[in-house]
């Protein structure tokens, strides 16, 4: 065994040392390199321009944002027209429940037994006793009567027509149809209606159709009802349904209805 020297071992440990060094160097080069290379080509593809079909498909994301925003505006614009003509609507029928309310309000306070206001179809035919012309017949209270008048021992024939205008333009709430004494009451609602508002039609807007002067005296006359005699005037008999009413001028001999059979349906 050959022994060395302390100059030899100081060499090896040298060579040792710089093989060592060379190592971690060339070692650290291609990692420097490595980063440096892909930070350059990160660089070049952020710096490169876009491609058509990037360009065409930026456009159609901007295109699908733009018809979402009107879409979206569109709609707001919708829901704030609906909320208005609801609005409006509520508005209106307030205001029109409110004017109809005071208006029978104002006619009730000066008549108790005043029906709503009504309005006047044809101007030829005015409101009498507050009863109006309407240009459809009412169903809401439709009751009849018959009736029978004796005037100086003879019978007198009710005309047909009475309360219905000429031309059919409109009818009064008491009216007939026909010539058999059966008067139609037809109101917009339950009604206290007497004889002396039937009177009244006839004799203000209908007397072309026979209507009688004594009709126009409430003294003299014999009132019966369903056969039965009754005190007062034509104001006190009030047309409920299926009455039988007879009035009697200067007839002592006449006879009183006690029954009539009104058709099927009336």
């Amino acid at each position: 065994m050959s022994k060395q020297t302390p100059r030899q071992a100081s060499k090896r440990g040298q060579t040792a040392n710089k093989q060592s060094n060379n190592l971690s160097s060339k070692q650290a080069v291609p990692a420097n390199k490595q980063t440096t290379n892909v930070s350059q080509k990160q660089g070049r593809s952020a710096n490169r321009p876009l491609t058509r079909q990037a360009i065409k498909q930026e456009r159609r994301e901007e295109e699908k944002r733009r018809r979402l925003q009107e879409q979206r505006r569109a709609a707001r614009r919708k829901r704030l027209l609906l909320v208005s003509i609801v609005v409006a609507v509520v508005l209106l029928a307030s205001g029109i429940t409110v004017y109809a309310f005071q208006k029978a309000r104002n006619s009730t306070a000066r008549n108790p037994n005043a029906l709503p206001t009504e309005q006047v179809f044809n101007s030829a035919y005015q409101p009498v006793d507050g009863v109006y012309c309407d240009q459809l017949e009412q169903l809401s209270y439709h009751i009849h009567v018959h009736m029978t008048i004796w005037l100086n021992g003879q019978q007198v024939t009710i005309p047909q027509g009475v309360g219905i205008a000429t031309d059919r333009s409109c009818l009064y709430w008491l009216h007939t149809h026909d010539s058999t004494g059966i008067v139609h009451i037809e109101a917009p609602q339950s009604a206290v209606l007497t004889l002396q508002n039937f009177l009244d039609i006839w004799g203000k807007e209908f007397s072309q159709l026979g209507f009688h002067n004594e009709l126009a005296e409430s003294a003299g006359w014999t009132i019966y009802v369903d056969g039965k005699q009754v005190q007062g005037d034509f104001k006190s008999v009030v047309f409920t349904p299926h009455k039988v009413i007879t009035i009697m001028y200067n007839s002592p001999n006449a006879k009183p209805d006690t029954i009539y059979n009104f058709p099927q349906g009336l």
